[in-house]
């Protein structure tokens, strides 16, 4: 949960820090800080605060002193301007008996709350550290959308279990998390190096197929509010680009059975005629893609990783267009068809298409997608399973690696 402390005293402002912080659950770099009201005004038109503690004499700027009941003018602003993120709760606070009279009206409010700060009697500090964690506690998902804000950094989606188990025997500690009234199974962790930390997210669905993939990516949209909805798994690769083991990014994604089947008016035959209704990635996230794919050690120690069943080589990463399909592929012939939809068919999977839709029409602030999957067979007669294992730990651990290495915290500047 994020806290805004208002209030222009350095040590007043130390001791009501110190009672958020002394909160179970709370998380120091989730408290901001306004000095002044205009500050405060920017600062809630930009983040959803849990937690608002306010002053009530506090400057206007930041080159003026504080003015008896200036904080009121916040109060104010929050009630009436639609530009605002309503705070859940509000604590406004004085040591001086004219601030405490301004604010005795303001504050007749249900959930706002007054409470008499004082240096020597520190009983307000056990007040602040009960609201912290009550609401703390309530702050659980499914979040609610304010057009803005982000609550967890990545969502992950797999539609296999393989594809899961890859990523839970990632170096991380995961904890399943229940959702009210959603039967599905997420687990939640931390993905950290050096200075960097990101909220990460994961499930898998019970079944393959651009239709569940779309009610779960939707699920995990509307529930966590993620900043980054990434794909990860195992895929077809085209026999003549592409080699066993390698990472497929989609860029374009496509629907292979979009369009329509029509009969020639002479022969009777059918024909399909496709409809390529594209998704496209982010341009910064492509060029971020291809620059962690330059960095041959990062594949090679992926590849020296794994101890089992492999091919002969570290894999590439490749971007190129993808096709996502209703059924899996086992025939030449199938193959042929589908590279006939687009001349640069990288691979073929059947989920990819349906995350990148639900992004792109989910409500703000919107995800920003992506899909890289190992290629673990040619889609033909030939397929077998002797490399699924090694895919799905190839594309899980270079997503764990562009992660680190590339995405951004919901809490700093993009």
């Amino acid at each position: 949960m994020k806290v805004l402390i208002v209030e222009d005293e350095q040590e007043k402002r130390r001791l009501i820090s110190q009672a958020v912080n002394s909160a179970e659950g709370m998380i120091e770099s989730n408290i901001d800080f306004a000095h002044d009201l205009n500050a405060a005004k920017r600062y809630l038109q930009a983040n959803k605060y849990q937690l608002v503690i306010l002053d009530v004499n506090i400057p206007i700027n930041s080159i003026s002193g504080p003015t008896v009941g200036m904080g009121l003018e916040l109060l104010d602003h929050i009630k009436n301007n639609e530009r605002v993120i309503k705070p859940t709760y509000i604590i406004g606070m004085s040591a001086y008996s004219d601030g405490v009279r301004a604010a005795a009206e303001e504050f007749n409010f249900p959930l706002w709350r007054f409470l008499d700060f004082s240096y020597d009697e520190l009983g307000w500090q056990a007040t602040i550290k009960g609201a912290v964690e009550y609401l703390n506690e309530n702050n659980k998902p499914p979040f609610t959308a304010d057009g803005k804000n982000y609550h967890v950094d990545l969502c992950i989606y797999v539609a296999l279990e393989e594809e899961l188990n890859s990523l839970r025997n990632l170096p991380v500690t995961w904890e399943e998390i229940k959702v009210a009234h959603d039967d599905a199974r997420y687990y939640r962790s931390k993905f950290q190096r050096g200075d960097k930390e990101l909220d990460v997210v994961i499930t898998a669905s019970p079944e393959m197929g651009m239709p569940v993939a779309a009610v779960f990516a939707a699920k995990l949209i509307h529930t966590f509010r993620p900043k980054y909805l990434g794909i990860t798994g195992i895929c077809a690769g085209v026999h003549s680009k592409t080699k066993m083991g390698d990472i497929l990014v989609a860029d374009p994604c496509f629907d292979l059975g979009s369009g329509k089947w029509t009969a020639d008016k002479e022969s009777g035959e059918l024909k399909f005629l496709p409809a390529l209704y594209q998704r496209r990635l982010d341009d910064t996230l492509r060029a971020q893609i291809r620059a962690l794919a330059d960095k041959t050690e990062v594949l090679d120690k992926l590849w020296k990783g794994f101890h089992y069943s492999k091919p002969v080589e570290p894999p590439s990463v490749l971007v190129g267009a993808m096709g996502s399909g209703s059924s899996v592929l086992q025939a030449l012939q199938m193959m042929e068809q589908a590279k006939e939809r687009h001349k640069n068919l990288i691979g073929i999977e059947m989920e990819s298409y349906s995350v990148f839709t639900a992004c792109e029409f989910s409500n703000a602030p919107k995800p920003r997608c992506f899909s890289m999957k190992s290629v673990c067979d040619f889609g033909d007669s030939k397929k077998a399973d002797d490399f699924h294992d090694y895919a799905a730990y190839v594309s899980a651990n270079f997503l764990y690696e562009f992660a680190l290495e590339c995405l951004v915290s919901r809490h700093e500047p993009a």
